[in-house]
């Protein structure tokens, strides 16, 4: 027998069975001319966790079925009204939905405005509505949540412990996912159409939409930016009405957050710093639910102070702390016939923010033709950032390719880095968020992984060098060792911020911007303070990966890797880099080919001072023909850290000792 089987077995049993004279009085009335039952909790269920919603009000209950094998369930409970409370609940809302009084301005709080209005209607009509002593708590309760709350869901939509709640249909236990046990079913069950259909309308009305027969579908926001997917009677869903809400975090997750959780490490926070900063492009890919959306809300906390940033998306998610931030929404169209009146696409708002001049672009889904135009606009020089539902990198690179985004190969670049994140399991047995790949993109078909997590240890990698670091080394006019000495700095503010505690968004926004106008006094402040509680943050872990390197001969006709099976094999197996043959690239500079000669002398493998006492040639010189080798491909820069800190080592990649061997 299943959870839901059980459930719905218990509810007839429930109604079968009559109150006694004495119980009557405790029934909730508004509860059965909801159409919506309420199941107990039976004395042999077990409690695993009880804790308070709105004390006094609700709470929940987790209880284990010993029925089901110990499966586990979510019971809510609410205060219960007498006859004599309710009746005076009902007569208050009838006469506020007539006579109440809009606020003076839009300012004024709606809950606590009506909870006013309510006080002083009572007292206008107290011969009519009478109050029993000691009842306006439980009658206030009442009213807000049947008013403008979520009426029988009210309980789940406060627990903060929640993420989904979802309604199958009639005689079917509401389920939601819970941040400790997952996915449980509750005690909440509609027994009736009608009323189901009622509270799906409420719902849509609530966020400003309309649902019918005839819009049988809406994909809307709730107050409180909760995201709302409902369907109305059996149009699209057989067995009736359905819906569900994923609920908005009120408080955004920063980034010193996701480094406290494990889901990103601070060498990773730290290169996704500098990435951002020189506007350079990144996608979040994962699948549904991975927390895709919050790791790119946490990452826009390293934009610049004055950068200005467009975000695109269908139902408003994204909440950051930028000031100078436009943020825009499509529209769909209600017209019937092919005919779209009135719709406003995502890719009508790409386009058009395009003449906002923004730094970054923001597309909080792409998975239409949106994702031609802003591709072309990250080709332009625009940052750009989105999110995609793709299993791998080589998922989305098909997806971008194939139609309806029909992105060309040739633009494929202008993507920069990918992070693949998913909701896995920990080793710990419990379920969680991580960054499990970041990639950069060299060109298409040539895709290099930087970091890696490791599902055992639960820890982040190093697992292949960086040519987009050379690239900003050489953009900046610095070395490749101070780029990453740079990380570094970044790197210790972060652990710093997350010793401090620092986890609201606009404090690290504030610390972050802090960092951009004066650096060196927010780096020593930030090691000062570590020093002193003795605190060093661990070397992040250094693993290079063999580095295998392939060239592919692409036929002219099908250069596109999703026409060659054999091909997206290939490149799936590879853990580093694929390169594809393009042509020939330009000679290397005299004083390249100079470092690229001593490393090879050096045993293949150097560090930058080795180098310099071997030619003695500029700091300047020196540091631009590392970059380039690196930016070229013939040497790799990997991480090494010693007792005396971080260093660079260089080392000949296969393609460098083939260039060798033609000199």
């Amino acid at each position: 027998m299943t959870a839901q089987e059980t459930i719905v077995k218990q509810k007839k049993k429930t109604e079968k069975k009559q109150p006694a004279k004495k119980e009557l009085k405790e029934v909730t009335g508004r509860k059965l001319e909801e159409g919506v039952t309420f199941l107990p909790v039976r004395e042999t269920y077990k409690v695993v966790e009880e804790y308070w919603v709105t004390e006094p009000y609700s709470k929940v209950k987790i209880v284990e079925i010993p029925e089901l094998g110990g499966q586990r369930a979510y019971y809510a409970q609410e205060v219960n009204l007498t006859r004599e409370e309710r009746r005076a609940v009902d007569k208050l809302i009838d006469i506020l939905s007539i006579e109440l009084e809009p606020p003076a301005s839009f300012d004024v709080d709606l809950k606590q405005h009506i909870l006013d209005e309510a006080r002083r209607l009572a007292e206008k009509y107290k011969g009519a509505v009478h109050v029993p002593k000691g009842s306006w708590g439980k009658i206030l309760y009442y009213i807000e949540r049947d008013l403008v709350g979520y009426g029988p869901i009210e309980t789940l939509m406060r627990d903060y412990k929640l993420e989904d709640i979802s309604c199958d249909g009639v005689d079917k236990p509401i389920h939601v996912w819970h941040r400790d046990y997952e996915s449980i079913p509750t005690n909440v069950v509609f027994k009736d159409r009608d009323s189901l259909r009622e509270f799906i309308v409420k719902l849509a009305h609530m966020s400003g939409k309309h649902i019918s027969a005839a819009f049988p579908i809406v994909d809307a926001m709730l107050p409180g930016r909760h995201r709302l997917a409902a369907t109305y009677g059996e149009e699209v869903s057989p067995k009736g009405s359905t819906f569900t809400i994923r609920k908005f975090r009120e408080r955004p997750f920063s980034i010193t957050e996701l480094i406290e959780s494990g889901n990103i490490d601070s060498w990773t926070a730290a290169y996704l710093w500098m990435v951002i900063e020189n506007k350079m492009t990144v996608m979040v890919i994962g699948a549904t639910a991975a927390g895709k959306t919050t790791f790119l809300n946490a990452i826009t906390n390293f934009f610049k102070p004055g950068f200005k940033v467009v975000t695109i998306e269908e139902t408003p998610e994204l909440n950051l702390p930028h000031e100078n931030w436009v943020q825009l929404t499509s529209r769909e169209s209600y017209g019937l016939g092919a005919a779209k009146v009135g719709e406003i696409t995502l890719y009508d708002l790409v386009r058009l923010s395009l003449r906002y001049r923004p730094d970054y672009i923001i597309v909080g889904e792409v998975r239409g033709a949106e994702a031609f135009v802003l591709f072309q606009a990250m080709a332009t020089g625009h940052g750009g950032m989105s999110t995609m539902h793709a299993d791998s990198l080589w998922a989305a690179i098909r997806r971008l390719t194939s139609p309806p985004m029909n992105v060309a190969p040739a633009y494929i670049p202008a993507l920069n880095v990918a992070t693949y994140v998913e909701r896995t399991l920990l080793p710990d047995g419990k379920v969680g968020r991580r960054l499990r790949n970041l990639w950069e993109v060299e060109d298409h078909e040539k895709y290099r992984e930087i970091v890696r997590w490791d599902p055992v240890s639960d820890k982040h990698a190093i697992v292949g060098s960086s040519v987009h670091l050379a690239t900003l080394a050489s953009r900046t006019g610095k070395s490749v060792e101070e780029v990453m000495e740079e990380i570094d700095r970044r790197r210790t503010v972060l652990e710093w911020l997350k010793m401090k505690g620092v986890k609201e968004t606009n404090e690290v926004f504030i610390w972050v911007n802090r960092y951009y106008i004066n650096p060196k006094e927010v780096y020593e402040r930030a090691k000062r303070e570590l020093e002193t509680l003795k605190l060093k943050p661990t070397p992040p872990t250094v693993i290079p990966l063999p580095r295998e390197e392939v060239v592919i001969e692409i036929p002219a006709v099908a250069r596109s890797s999703r026409q060659n099976p054999e091909i997206i094999s290939r490149l799936r197996s590879l853990p580093v880099a694929v390169k594809a043959r393009r042509g020939e690239a330009p000679p290397l500079s005299r004083e390249s080919l100079s470092v690229l000669k001593v490393v090879a002398e050096l045993g293949g493998q150097a560090d930058r001072d080795m180098v310099y006492r071997r030619l003695s040639i500029p700091h300047g010189m020196l540091s631009k023909a590392l970059s380039e080798l690196v930016r070229r491909g013939y040497a790799e820069a990997s991480l090494f850290y010693s007792e005396t800190g971080q260093k660079l080592l260089y080392k000949l990649t296969p393609e460098g000792k083939r260039l060798l061997e033609t000199l």
